[in-house]
């Protein structure tokens, strides 16, 4: 079972990587017009790949559409026909991406894969059949057989004229005592399967002829003995192949014939023992060497390696690179975390305050520095380029363009900037909405940007770019902008308005778009209307720790600016003191602190207290009084005033004390403290040096409710 979860798991990563380079190719060779020669190649081979690697695992469905679709990239490839409907064979391609993928959702939800592709190998054999009688070649041929018949002749010959090497065959053992075979019955056999050289998962379909098989053998051993367990079965079987051995009531003739089906194979000696010899694993033996001209395919990235061996030259060190599971990677962060606390514990622990260790600060400044240095590796490998969010959107700009008849082109910049995993996973549902609402409601038809003197092309720019300890996310369209008036109109409708129309700015009147159930669409469509996806948007991001706005200038279009954290784990907060409560807020939403002079802050005429920065009136906040603490300080020229920053506002939070910058690790609030105090504006919370709690104020969230 847990063999078999493993190979389910390497399957579902494999294919998935698979069906998201084929399509990209398939995009960019519509982009392109035409199917360049290597995109040819690298989609019939994932094709192929994906087609061995779904029959090992039995599903049929996947491995026949995949069968059907690789045809047509086998065809184009040895026929080099001049009639090539591109964007018909993209529409192919992408249709079976998305079969395959749901497929895969299925099966990694622990559901069964039932669903047929009958319809979809019919549609695609048939567009094939189309495709030959519009380049003059004859349907009912097959390239495969025609292609491959000489080949096996040539190969039979050659197998006959070569006697095999004893010295390639594993070393026999002798009968062990009580494990005679009964003569007449199983038949024992020696197999050894060379796979191709760049095949991948070679432990994986190793395993998959040991299940394939497993109803025609009675007793089997076979090395690598840990296919799947062991990092360095790979290794092993390129090296000598995967060995097996094993009785079977199946003639040679049959036992063939089912060791061919495999996928990948190059080559494979398979040899019946006699009934004198017993099936025991045979003892270990030196590594054998592939033929050549495999050993040279194995590693193209080395041209000169004959001269190398001669010490001409030296071959460059190759990264090896290896996967790691994601929860492995959680688990490892988990971990520093709490090393980042017990640091904390430690160097502030109130048992060495005010003492003079000049030994023990010159250690925990070192310890300090190994765990920032430990930190930061940990970090670097949970971080992933955003370049596979990013690239997704591409589709949905085609499917939208070619349903909508409108004209539309997706740029993309700064796509290798790097965020944590789990941000790079979180972001991609907000930009699907922001995306399909720029080409829906902000890209005109071509007939009205034609008239507007603009190209009957628009273009929406995707763009990210680090700034401090955030990355800024743009999406940016060349569209006809938003429609002020209509947007505020229809927020009134939804009473929504909370002061006249005439004193909302550009600004707040274009975030009411993020409103629940707000929609301008006067028809309901298949991507808008409903009233939803950018609420989705705002959820989404504020989950993530960001924040986001928009802005717009009617007939020059829409930008959406997304700001979210580097990651989510470990932050550098500002410690506050209130009574005997403390707060931290994010490093990053603090502008400055300082201690209120006389008549600093003033009343408004709502009662709000206020005070004067960058020439504008921003609201002050006393936190102890937000919270209901006892013991605050209430003389405000005793407090502190830390100034804080969310979308363009600032506003000042009034604490006690200022205990200075920490990084904090975040965790959720526990439920205790839910039920003893109010938690509004509050995003999770951290353990300080004392192990004592404090609260992690989102900027966001409180300012929200200030300026609300």
């Amino acid at each position: 079972m847990a063999d078999n979860d493993q190979m389910t798991d390497v399957f579902l990563y494999e294919t998935r990587q698979f069906l998201e380079q084929l399509e990209q190719m398939a995009l960019t060779s519509e982009d392109n017009g035409e199917f360049a020669a290597d995109d040819v190649n690298e989609i019939f081979r994932a094709m192929h790949t994906i087609k061995g690697s779904a029959a090992m695992m039995s599903l049929t469905e996947i491995s026949q559409l995949a069968h059907a679709v690789e045809d047509i990239f086998f065809y184009i490839r040895e026929l080099h026909p001049a009639k090539v409907d591109v964007s018909a064979i993209t529409d192919i391609v992408l249709t079976a991406v998305d079969f395959m993928s749901g497929e895969m959702d299925k099966l990694a939800a622990g559901e069964t894969p039932d669903r047929s592709s009958a319809e979809l190998r019919q549609s695609t054999q048939s567009f094939l059949r189309e495709m030959k009688l519009a380049n003059g070649d004859d349907p009912d041929v097959d390239l495969r057989k025609a292609k491959a018949g000489p080949a096996k002749k040539q190969a039979a010959a050659t197998a006959a004229a070569t006697p095999p090497a004893a010295a390639d065959k594993p070393a026999a053992v002798q009968p062990a005592a009580g494990t005679a075979n009964p003569a007449g019955k199983l038949h024992i056999y020696s197999v050894n399967l060379h796979f191709e050289p760049d095949c991948g998962m070679v432990e994986v379909r190793a395993f998959g002829v040991l299940d394939r098989m497993k109803n025609h053998m009675a007793e089997v051993h076979y090395r690598p003995e840990k296919l799947l367990e062991d990092e360095q079965a790979p290794a092993q079987i390129m090296a000598r192949g995967f060995e097996l051995c094993f009785t079977s009531p199946d003639d040679e003739k049959t036992i063939r014939q089912l060791l061919d089906e495999t996928s990948f194979v190059e080559g494979m000696e398979l040899e019946e023992l006699p009934d004198t010899k017993t099936c025991e694993f045979w003892p270990a033996a030196p590594e054998k060497p592939r033929p050549p001209a495999a050993s040279v395919a194995q590693q193209p990235q080395q041209p000169q390696r004959s001269a190398a061996r001669k010490g001409k030259a030296k071959a460059p060190a190759e990264h090896e690179m290896i996967s790691v599971r994601v929860d492995k990677l959680d688990r490892l962060m988990d971990l520093v975390g709490e090393l980042v606390i017990a640091e904390s514990m430690v160097t502030q622990n109130p048992d060495i305050r005010g003492l003079e260790l000049s030994n023990f600060a010159k250690a925990a400044r070192q310890l300090h520095k190994i765990n920032e240095e430990l930190q930061d590796s940990v970090m670097s490998l949970r971080m992933v380029p955003l370049e596979g969010p990013f690239k997704k959107m591409n589709r949905i700009v085609r499917d939208m363009t070619k349903k909508l008849g409108k004209k539309a082109r997706l740029a993309l910049v700064g796509e290798d900037t790097e965020v944590d995993k789990k941000i790079a996973e979180g972001i991609a549902d907000p930009l699907m909405h922001i995306v399909r609402n720029s080409v829906d409601h902000g890209i005109e038809m071509p007939e009205a940007r034609k008239a507007a003197g603009k190209p009957e092309q628009g273009t929406v720019t995707l763009s990210a770019r680090n700034e401090g300890g955030e990355v800024i996310i743009e999406i940016r369209d060349d569209g006809g902008g938003m429609d002020r008036d209509k947007i505020l109109h229809k927020a009134q409708e939804k009473g929504l308005l909370t002061k006249p129309a005439a004193e909302y700015t550009d600004r707040e009147a274009y975030n009411f778009i993020f409103a629940p159930g707000f929609s301008t669409k006067e028809q309901v469509t298949e991507f808008s209307g409903r009233g939803v996806g950018m609420d989705v948007v705002m959820a989404n991001i504020k989950g993530l720790g960001g924040r986001v706005s928009v802005d717009s200038r009617p007939g020059r279009g829409s930008v959406t600016v997304i700001r979210i954290p580097l990651t989510l784990a470990i932050i550098d907060g500002m410690c506050l003191r209130v009574g005997e409560s403390y707060f931290t807020v994010p490093i990053s939403a603090v502008k400055r602190s300082f201690r209120p002079e006389a008549g600093q802050i003033f009343l408004d005429s709502d009662g709000q207290e206020m005070i004067m920065e960058r020439q504008q009136c921003c609201p002050v906040v006393r936190l102890g009084q937000i919270y209901h603490l006892e013991g605050a300080e209430d003389d405000a020229e005793q407090a502190v005033l830390m100034l804080v920053e969310n979308d363009g506002h600032l506003y000042g939070l009034l604490a006690d004390e200022l205990l200075g910058v920490q990084q904090i690790v975040v965790k959720p609030v526990p439920s205790y403290i839910k039920k003893l105090t109010t938690t509004t504006g509050i995003t999770g919370c951290t353990l300080l040096g004392d192990g004592s709690i404090s609260l992690i104020i989102d900027p966001a969230k409180l300012g929200g409710l200030i300026f609300s």
